[in-house]
């Protein structure tokens, strides 16, 4: 049995960049898991130079990292049987074999099955904890989400206006901002790439928002921060990748070392997953009552992959960028 591959040829700088290649199937060890996938995400962050990964990380030759739901085809582990549906690190391949550690398995309230790797998984856990727990959000306060269409973005401001929040989006088209306004309901939306962002939020936000959580990073971040958007007492929850000093933010922009000054705070999904079981129980009772909206952006086969996931790295895609295998 054969095992099809997106590994990684040269840094990535365009679709051919990446190789698909044909390999041995994994071996299953004593206490393992051999899988196969079903639905593989795309996260550009993962290869792109400015992400958060050490350049010394990925090299030539190296397997392209991807969480994966896979379904286990042979087990020899005491918890997961042959047949059930999991999520796991796999990596962008058919086959992979894992020892059952950073394994879980598929929710059944997680349907379909393409919703653990976006709203109701890592992406939507960020979003709930970074926004209710780091952010301490709180009813009538005003939430700036960047990114807004992408799965972290469209859950951070569905939640804020589930608790009671305002929620206003930044986008880069007028049919993203057009979906995050009529399915994800947020209040407005940015297209910062026609309208001025300054002039927007001064209009739609003129004390200043409350949360802002950016999961663009860059220059976005810095024109946010430095133009005083966020008001004393608020709090900036990054979920980028990008590598961002929060003290050396807050320092380079000026805000006020008084106690009510900004804090930046960084949200680690890891860090939540004890409490995985209290974000799905909510998450999957709202996604199920139709609360929740959510864009995929599917690609069908690991053939078509790497073109996909370039456009993922240039920002191109709408939705939550994933390979049904």
């Amino acid at each position: 049995m054969q095992n099809l591959q997106i590994r990684i040829k040269r840094p990535p700088t365009g679709p051919g960049d990446f190789e698909l290649v044909e390999a041995p199937a994994p071996r299953l060890t004593n206490g393992g898991l051999l899988c196969r996938a079903r639905w593989l995400a795309l996260d550009p962050f993962l290869c792109a130079p400015a992400g958060g990964v050490s350049p010394d990380a990925l090299k030539p030759g190296d397997l392209v990292p991807a969480l994966g739901v896979c379904e286990v085809i042979e087990s020899r582990h005491d918890v997961f049987s042959a047949g059930q549906n999991v999520v796991l690190e796999c990596g962008l391949q058919q086959l992979c074999a894992s020892d059952g550690r950073h394994v879980t398995g598929l929710h059944p309230g997680q349907t379909p099955a393409s919703t653990a790797l976006g709203i109701l998984g890592p992406p939507g856990m960020a979003a709930y904890f970074g926004l209710l727990d780091l952010g301490a959000l709180r009813a009538g306060e005003t939430v700036l989400v960047s990114a807004a269409s992408n799965a972290a973005g469209a859950m951070a401001g569905q939640i804020a206006m589930l608790k009671g929040a305002r929620a206003i989006g930044i986008a880069g088209s007028k049919e993203k901002c057009d979906w995050v306004l009529r399915h994800a309901r947020f209040s407005a939306c940015i297209n910062y790439r026609c309208e001025s962002l300054t002039a927007r939020l001064k209009q739609l936000a003129p004390h200043g928002v409350d949360v802002y959580f950016d999961s663009s990073g860059g220059e976005l971040l810095e024109t946010i921060v430095a133009g005083h958007h966020v008001a004393p007492g608020g709090r900036v929850v990054l979920n980028s990748v990008r590598r961002t000093d929060p003290a050396e933010l807050v320092r380079r922009t000026g805000y006020s070392p008084r106690t009510d000054a900004l804090r930046v705070l960084r949200v680690n999904v890891q860090n939540y997953e004890h409490r995985r079981g209290e974000f799905l129980r909510e998450a999957i009772a709202c996604y199920g009552a139709g609360r929740l909206a959510c864009k995929e952006d599917i690609v069908e086969g690991l053939e078509n992959a790497p073109a996909r996931l370039y456009m993922a790295m240039r920002g191109e895609n709408f939705g939550r960028p994933l390979v049904r295998v």
